[in-house]
């Protein structure tokens, strides 16, 4: 049997972009989906994404390292007690949005899911994870980095191909034993350092085909999407730290680590009490 897979990842929230994704995949004829992880924050979409994969053949459904910090939070009641760090209280903050807006079931989904997953298709074995198997946070497979690193990844001799995701960049390239390594890119926050290329931020996929000998054909996608859209959908949903959502879909670049500005939102919307309050109530009622 032929197989014809859509090789999903990094959608981080922007549910404009996914629409965008599905709707140009619908002429395909795709037989499954692959889902690599991070499927929230820091965009608005939480519950229409489950929703959207879950109405396809996902077959694969990979937990990435923002939702692992949303599972560790919610599910283990892990807490940030620093709350003088401002880069501690916008990770609470948008955990808090997503406790606001999850639904049981859906966080049981992403709970449950593996940080790995194995398959074998007409005699091809697979590796499939958001970063590395048992590890889905690091730099350590950003498409610059040393060999030794996607040797690493695949350290299975078994595995003809290994798939991950969480650089958000578009990759293909070898180990040193010339297995086959691919990253689909990501959906909701592609990444480029090239400032040419960085003037196009399309939303980023790939699809592959698996004859029935086991040859495979990977094709890198990308998709055209209205970011004031995504925008007015944030506004709509009340997303915090709008302005540095809005200015990661313009440019690529994620203020995560940017203290200053943190620091400068966090005061001007009182986020840190939002924050307070919110661990004060998780200690008495979460999932």
């Amino acid at each position: 049997m032929k197989h014809k897979i859509a090789i999903l990842s990094d959608i981080h929230g922007n549910v404009t972009a996914l629409r965008t994704v599905l709707n140009q995949l619908q002429s395909e004829n795709i037989t499954e989906y692959w889902y690599l992880g991070d499927l929230l924050t820091p965009g608005p979409g939480v519950n229409e994404i489950f929703d959207r994969l879950n109405d396809l053949n996902t077959t694969v459904f990979i937990r990435g390292n923002w939702d692992d910090i949303v599972v560790h939070v919610l599910a283990d009641n892990e807490q940030f007690l620093d709350y003088d760090n401002d880069g501690y209280v916008h990770v609470a903050r948008m955990i808090e949005y997503i406790d606001d807006t999850i639904t049981a079931a859906n966080f049981e989904q992403l709970k449950n899911a593996p940080t790995f997953q194995n398959l074998t298709i007409n005699g091809l074995n697979l590796q499939i994870s958001h970063n590395f198997k048992l590890k889905n946070s690091g730099h350590e497979l950003f498409p610059y980095e040393i060999q030794g690193n996607f040797d690493e990844l695949t350290e299975d001799q078994s595995i003809d191909m290994a798939f991950y995701g969480h650089t958000h960049h578009q990759i293909m390239r070898t180990s040193s034993n010339d297995q086959l390594i691919v990253n689909p890119g990501s959906i909701g926050e592609p990444y480029t350092r090239w400032q040419k290329f960085a003037d196009n931020l399309r939303a980023e996929y790939a699809v592959m085909e698996i004859d029935s000998s086991g040859l495979a054909n990977v094709s890198f996608k990308r998709a055209s999407y209205d970011i004031n859209d995504e925008l007015k959908l944030a506004k709509a949903a009340k997303l915090p730290y709008l302005e540095l959502y809005d200015y990661l879909l313009h440019t690529g670049k994620a203020s995560t680590h940017d203290i200053d500005t943190l620091t400068k939102y966090n005061k001007q919307y009182n986020y840190r009490a939002d924050v307070i309050d919110f661990f004060k109530r998780l200690r008495v009622n979460h999932f």
